[in-house]
C-alpha cells in the first residue's frame, strides 16, 4: 500500500566535510524541559517558519542560528526523500533533509541556547558495524545506536546516516 506524499514542515542541513577525511556535522541539542530532543544528537535544522519561502531557506537559516554557519544553496549536493522524526508515529514531524558537501571544516560559532557542543563525525567510524550497539534508550525498548561522547547517537539522525553511507 502507497502512502500519500507527506509535506516537510521542517529541514535538516547535513553537513559533510570532505577534508581530511570526509566527516559529519553533529550536533547535541542544549538541554530544554519542552524539547522532545533535549540532549540529544541531531543535524542543524528546525521548523518552516513564515519568513522562510523555502524549506531550503529554513535549513539554511537554522544552521546559521544554530552554529554560525553560512550555507549557500551551491554547496548543496541534493536532498533526500522527506522523513518522519520524532516518537509520536501516529503524528510525526515530516523533515526535508538537504546534504551539503564543504571541502574544509568551516568556522562553528554555538548558540548556547540551541546547541550544547559540536561532534564532527568520521564516516569511517560510524561504517565499523562493531561501534554500533543496542542500547535500552526507552523503557524496554531497544535501539541501534552509535556512541558518541557520553550518550548515543540513535533515532532520526542515526537512520539518515545509515541512509547515506548505504549501511544495512
Amino acid at each position: 500500500m502507497l502512502l500519500p506524499a507527506q509535506t516537510a514542515t521542517a529541514a535538516v542541513a547535513i553537513i559533510k566535510c570532505l577534508t581530511p577525511k570526509e566527516s559529519f556535522l553533529i550536533l547535541r541539542r542544549a538541554a530544554h524541559p519542552l524539547d522532545p530532543w533535549s540532549g540529544h544528537f541531531s543535524f542543524p535544522g528546525g521548523r518552516k517558519e513564515e519568513k522562510d519561502a523555502t524549506l531550503l531557506e529554513t535549513c539554511i537559516r537554522e544552521t546559521a542560528e544554530e552554529v554560525g554557519i553560512h550555507l549557500t544553496p551551491e554547496t548543496m549536493q541534493k536532498h533526500l526523500p522527506v522523513t518522519p522524526a520524532g516518537r509520536d508515529l501516529q503524528n510525526p514531524i515530516w523533515v526535508q533533509p538537504f546534504i551539503f558537501a564543504l571541502r574544509d571544516k568551516p568556522s562553528i560559532v554555538i548558540n548556547p541556547e540551541e546547541v550544547q557542543s559540536i561532534h564532527w563525525l568520521n564516516s569511517e567510524d560510524f561504517q565499523d558495524k562493531k561501534r554500533h550497539r543496542k542500547v535500552e534508550l526507552r523503557p524496554d525498548q531497544l535501539f541501534l545506536a552509535f556512541p558518541l561522547e557520553d550518550y548515543y547517537l540513535w533515532g532520526f539522525t542515526y537512520k539518515l546516516l545509515k541512509l547515506i553511507l548505504n549501511l544495512q
